[in-house]
């Protein structure tokens, strides 16, 4: 994860017209990620997809860091990634106690890599949407 989050520094992509299409394809690698693990029972399949998942997760939110950073002055850093940090976390434990305690669904492990994978597929099809009209609106100018 943190090689793959180093490699973003050095590559040189025009983040404006390519950051929505890089987060809608690593998005995408997750939730593939996730439902391998789902559907497989082999042991090192389910290592791979973990491997797999961290690496284009940690990818992703630098990705995802990085296009909210440059549109944000330095006064700001502070605020909004606290604030960033503080949502997530709450969707977070939102999202965990709904599907994971006993309380809530109390869903087994195999169920929740299929709840997950879907969540990051919904994702993906936002970020690849929004990114091709983006793409589609720029080219036809």
């Amino acid at each position: 994860g943190s090689a793959t989050s180093m490699a973003v520094g050095y590559v040189k992509v025009n983040w404006d017209l390519s950051g929505e299409l890089a987060l809608g394809i690593f998005s995408a690698m997750d939730a593939g990620s996730l439902f391998l693990m789902h559907f497989t029972d082999n042991i090192w399949a389910c290592y791979a997809g973990y491997l797999a998942f961290k690496a284009c997760y940690m990818l992703l939110i630098t990705i995802a860091t990085f296009q909210i950073a440059v549109s944000l002055s330095m006064e700001r850093y502070a605020l909004m990634f606290g604030f960033n940090n503080f949502v997530a976390l709450a969707i977070q434990t939102i999202l965990t106690v709904v599907v994971v305690d006993s309380k809530g669904l109390g869903l087994d492990i195999s169920t929740q890599f299929l709840i997950y994978g879907s969540y990051f597929t919904v994702i993906a099809g936002i970020f690849l949407i929004r990114s091709i009209y983006t793409i589609i609106s720029i080219k036809c100018r």
